[in-house]
This record gives structure tokens, sequence and C-alpha cells, in this order.
């Protein structure tokens, strides 16, 4: 830990892996081109073998800065170099460090390798891969010199204290488990689980899939061609559309709820005072850390169907200012802390782990001109492309117009009739309505970045405005506000977030 460390030799096969990954449509083209064409005619194969070359060479270049990465600790910095043609070095200080997170796919833990995420408030180190017992000597290690260096800034540390805290950090066990000083205060059990896969939106995850590789295929397969005789056989063609589509329909909503199914298998969180941990996953094991201090807001969630039978998601809205290659940015800024639970309950822990927020109920309802202001513009639209249609084209196309308004007028009215907001002391809660999701907000004042209020001249004569909050998320900013509201109201959030004390509460009046 204390001289320059390699990583695993896992590395290079993950490293392939991601390199198929992110270069699969160009692979596929060219291998395509390649079987198709032949090797017969030179000019026809330079482009497929340009493709091929390119994807190997890049997996050369990776693998060189694999080799090259060393890592290792010295005067209380972690220290990360790397690079191929040029040498890079990231330096962490110890006493900064935030939070440790850990990842392990199928191929981690067969082999036994661990992909560690180390994260300041401003920056990251990112070690794919390292060993299990690197891992967990180097974040047990991380932890116990973090508490000795806040406990010792104004005295010099004890250097028998030291060297006894490192001798402790390599006799520890090779399993990457939860440390025991931290408390279980959420455990996933087996039928909520399922019941939370049955629930989920993972069927719409397999229709995007479906889709994207179907439109894919046409490029190069005749799928029509295969597929227009089988239903020319059908009597009745009807019916073997439904048919087909409801087997669909069924196929996609298995797979899509075994694939939450299987990311969030053996959900847990634990929380030790200062850090929430969740742990989660079968092939791919998640381990993300959480300190308290770095969340920005809390995130509700719910579902039409999981609101009816009363359970509900809750999110924490975090900040870092780092880069992670396996952290999309959603993940990045956003960890689920309660994936699935009773609305009930999941506020008694939140209660505990988070007393500092409020977590008062939102009054819905916004003003009603807000539903004829939300379909206008779009009814007008609809109108306007309808009536050549209907004129040149097709009679009944009215229709279809007619109902496509009918849907607009339903969804406005959920939009207006179901959000809504709450400020009180120092919090600021928003619920954001459809009408298949539910989505409330809830920030500390100290946390919002900017707030901005809106309005055009249409509006500015009903007495009715816009507003919008930012918060930091991740590395970038979220932004959350409602349309539509009642003028003064919005006059008073401005009031409340320049510091004078008010209470507001949605009004449709």
């Amino acid at each position: 830990m204390f001289s320059p460390q390699k990583l695993h030799p896992i590395s290079y096969v993950t490293d392939f892996v991601r390199s198929l990954k992110s270069n699969i449509f160009p692979l596929i083209i060219g291998l395509f081109s390649l079987f198709s064409n032949g090797l017969d005619n030179f000019w026809d194969a330079i482009f497929p073998l340009s493709i091929l070359s390119i994807s190997f060479i890049y997996s050369i270049y990776n693998s060189i800065k694999i080799y090259n990465t060393r890592y290792w600790i010295e005067d209380d910095q972690l220290i990360m170099v790397w690079g191929v043609f040029s040498k890079n070095r990231k330096e962490l200080n110890i006493e900064r460090i935030q939070s440790v997170d850990t990842s392990q796919n199928i191929i981690h833990q067969l082999l036994g390798g661990v992909n560690l995420s180390v994260k300041t408030a401003s920056d990251g180190i990112e070690l794919d891969t390292i060993t299990k017992k690197q891992s967990e000597e180097l974040s047990n290690y991380l932890k116990k010199r973090k508490t000795i260096l806040e406990n010792s800034k104004d005295t010099h540390a004890d250097s028998q204290t030291f060297e006894s805290t490192e001798h402790i950090i390599r006799d520890e066990s090779d399993e990457l488990e939860i440390e025991t000083d931290a408390a279980l205060f959420f455990k996933l059990s087996n039928i909520d689980l399922l019941k939370m896969s049955f629930t989920s939106g993972g069927i719409l995850i397999v229709f995007a899939a479906i889709g994207s590789l179907y439109g894919f295929s046409t490029q190069f397969i005749d799928v029509s061609g295969y597929i227009t005789p089988l239903i020319d056989k059908v009597i009745n063609l009807t019916t073997a559309i439904i048919f087909i589509g409801l087997i669909g329909l069924i196929l996609s909503y298995i797979i899509g709820s075994f694939i939450v199914f299987i990311k969030n298998y053996k959900y847990q969180l634990t929380f030790d005072g200062e850090l929430l941990v969740v742990k989660y996953g079968l092939f791919t094991v998640q381990k993300r850390t959480v300190p308290i201090k770095r969340i920005q807001a809390l995130k509700e969630e719910q579902s039409l169907f999981r609101k009816l039978i009363g359970y509900t998601k809750i999110s924490a809205i975090i900040t870092t200012d780092g880069h992670f290659d396996n952290l999309d940015e959603d993940h990045v800024g956003n960890v689920t802390i309660l994936p699935f639970i009773k609305k009930k309950d999941a506020f008694q822990l939140l209660e505990q782990i988070v007393p500092q927020f409020k977590f008062e109920s939102v009054n819905q309802g916004l003003p009603l001109q807000g539903i004829r202001r939300r379909v206008f513009v779009p009814s007008i639209l609809i109108i306007l492309i309808t009536i050549p249609i209907q004129i040149y084209l097709w009679s009944y196309s009215w229709i279809i117009a007619l109902g496509l308004i009918l849907i607009g007028i339903g969804y406005a009215s959920v939009i207006t009739l179901k959000s809504g907001y709450k400020v009180n002391n120092q919090f600021i809660s928003i619920l954001m309505a459809t009408p298949f999701a539910y989505e409330t907000i809830w920030v500390n004042k100290e946390k919002i970045l900017t707030l901005q209020l809106n309005e055009n001249p249409i509006i500015k004569r009903k007495n009715i405005a816009h507003f919008n909050i930012q918060i930091a998320y991740g590395n970038t900013q979220m932004t959350k506000g409602l349309k539509f509201v009642k003028k003064k109201d919005v006059l008073s959030i401005y009031d409340w977030y320049n510091e004078k004390e008010v209470e507001i509460n949605a009004s449709n009046t």
C-alpha cells in the first residue's frame, strides 16, 4: 500500500469487454461488411479492416495504460499515476476523502477483482481493477487514517498509534463486508423485491432495447421479408397482430422484471452516523457510500400503481466534481437509498437518518387556469395539422385529433390538480405529478444555488408565474419547479429564499 501497487490482471479483461461494448456497432458493421464482400477485392476490404484496426489499436493503447498505472499512499496522500505517451499524476488528501465506493461485475466476482472509487468533494480516483484484499486494506486504512487526522488537527499524531492502525488494517479479513459499527437500517426482502420487480418500469427498458435492435438489424437484414410470408398465412391478420403484441408485451414484462430483480438483489442500507452505505446487485455488486453532508436534496418517486398500493422509492441527490468512467451521469448525482418500501415506514427511517429534513405533506392543486394554458397551444397545432389531412387525405382524421386533444386535457388536469408545493422554515417541498408518476423533492434553502422566477406578457395579466430552483447534482446541476403558479405565492417563495420567514401552500383559487 505504501509502495507502488499494480492493478489486478483482470483489468485487461474488463477493459477489453468495455471496449467491445463501446465499439460494438462499428465492429458489427466491419465484420458484416468483411464477411459479405470477402477479401477478394482489396478496396472493398479497406473500410472494414480500418474499423477493426482502429478498435484493435484502441485496445492495445488501453492495455499499455493499465500496465503503467500505479497507486500508493505517501505523506497522507493517495497517489495514482498513469499514462502512455505522457505520465499523469493525481493526489488526494486523505483528510478530504468523503466516500469509498466499490463495484463488482460478474467477471470481478469470478476472478476476485473489485472496482474502487475514492471521492472527495471536488475530485476522485478510480482504480479499475484491484484485488479484494487490496480494496479492503485500502478502504479500511483510508477510513481509520482519516479519523486519526481529524482527531489530531491540533496535536501531533502519535507514531505508535499510526503503526498499530496499519497493523490492524493488514490483519483484516479478505471479505468486503459492511463495517461492523454501521447499523443495518433497511434490507429489501425477497417478497418486496419481487413486488418491486413486477411494479417497475423495466418493461420500457426492454421495449427500448428491442426497438434499437430492430432498427439496426433492418439496415442489413430484410426482416419484413421473413415476417410477411408468415403473417400472410394467417387467416385473421388482426388476430395475429393482437396475439403477437400480447406475447411481446408479456415477454417484455417478464424480462424487464428480471432485470430489475437481479440489479437490486440483496439490497441493504447501513448507517454509522455519518455515512450511508447501500449495497446491492447479483451479477454486478455495487457498494456506494453517501456522506450525510453531501446530500443536497431527497427525492421520492412513485408510479401510479405503487402509489395505489402505498409503496414508494427514496433517493438522495448528492454532489461531486469528480468524473468516473464506470458511472453514468444519473448514478453520479443520484443514489437510491430506499428502493421499495411502505411510504409511512420510509419517513420513519428517514427521520432517524436525516433528522434535519422536514417531510411535511404538500397541499396539492395549482390555479385551474393552468389546464387551459397547458393544452391551448398543442391543441391549435393538432387542429392545424388535422385540417389538410381531413380535407385531402382521410375524412376520419378528426377522430384522432379529438382523441389527442382529450388526452391532452386529461394530462394537463392531472398536472394542475395533483401537483403542489410547500414552503416552511428552511425547507421547500415540490410535488410534480403526471398521470403515471409522482415525484416529490425536499430541499434545504441553504442547498439552493439559484431561484428563478419567470413570466411572460400573457400570463402576467392573469397574475400567474413560473418558478424553478437549481441545486447541485453530481458534477452538474438539477432544475426543478412548477409552472402556472399564483404570482403572489411565487413572490412569497422569493421572500422566503431571501431570508424572510414565510409559510406557503399551493392553492388553486
